[in-house]
């Protein structure tokens, strides 16, 4: 695993050394993402997303509703309909909520995993992964290798 210590977004991330997945970071007016995507001829194709937004913050007690816009949000963004389920999760650091939906951009069928969640009194995370349709368990150890070991920086 190659770490990644993002300083502008103040986490620790993980990502795929052997093959290496390429990595980048995008910057916006209210968020940082950091992005991580299987090399070209690996199959099946997929993509990690870390976004974190600096100023966001909640109190646990408004978490599982920030989640539920969160996934809201997340399925206007793929033109699906949002999940109805979400399930508490940990991963490192961070407590949340997480929920996987299908979706179908640009006519080619996905499935996508989102975890929304934060260690209490650091903003708010944002993690995704999203490969076709019915291949999640396929990279479910890539995931599981990167989102247990995030953590912040501080």
């Amino acid at each position: 695993m190659i770490i990644h210590r993002l300083s502008e977004m103040n986490l620790e991330i993980w990502t795929e050394q052997d093959p290496e997945w390429q990595t980048s970071l995008r910057k916006s007016v209210s968020a940082l993402t950091f992005t991580a995507e299987t090399p070209a001829l690996v199959y099946p194709p997929a993509q990690m997303s870390w976004t974190i937004a600096p100023r966001l913050k909640f109190e646990p007690a408004e978490l599982e509703d920030a989640a539920r816009g969160v996934m809201y949000q997340m399925a206007l963004h793929y033109r699906t309909l949002p999940p109805q389920e979400l399930t508490p999760a940990q991963y490192g650091e961070l407590s949340g909520y997480e929920a996987t939906f299908q979706a179908e951009p640009h006519h080619i069928p996905i499935d996508v995993r989102v975890f929304f969640g934060h260690r209490e009194g650091m903003p708010m995370v944002v993690m995704q992964a999203v490969t076709l349709k019915g291949k999640l368990a396929h990279v479910a150890e890539h995931v599981r290798r990167s989102w247990t070991h995030l953590r912040y920086l501080d």
